[in-house]
């Protein structure tokens, strides 16, 4: 099983939060949605990603408000290759809601935390939340 170090971004504008649903041709979770996230890369920073991964996934500008705990998901959805995802989770603040998305995020909504239970995430969203002591 490998394991995969990535980053998750619960961006906050309001009293909303900003949600993106992964394209068809994503590798991991096609069609599902998420948070802000992305992989590590080699000698940066958790905070500097979460931030770099926010501007080129929606064209936002945030800061970092909140460090929530590194949380472990496995994934066990493709049996061959089952991974496991170890995630520093951020809350971050924008003071815009105007989202210009990138090719990898189909759709965008801001929600609010009620009605996050109405999409279908991909795993360990609610350890995400938790994390951040928003659940």
């Amino acid at each position: 099983m490998k394991t995969y170090f990535v980053v998750t971004s619960v961006i906050k504008n309001k009293d909303k939060i900003l949600i993106l649903k992964k394209g068809a041709d994503d590798r991991n979770y096609p069609n599902k949605w998420s948070f802000c996230s992305g992989f590590v890369k080699e000698f940066e920073a958790a905070e500097d990603t979460a931030l770099r991964e926010i501007k080129e996934e929606t064209s936002l500008d945030a800061r970092i408000i909140k460090k929530g705990d590194l949380i472990t998901a496995v994934d066990e959805n493709n049996r061959e290759h089952p991974k496991t995802w170890v995630a520093a989770v951020f809350l971050c603040e924008t003071d815009s809601s105007k989202v210009k998305l990138c090719n990898e995020n189909s759709e965008y909504r801001w929600v609010t935390l009620n009605e996050v239970k109405d999409y279908d995430f991909v795993p360990a969203l609610a350890k995400d939340l938790k994390s951040l002591g928003l659940q």
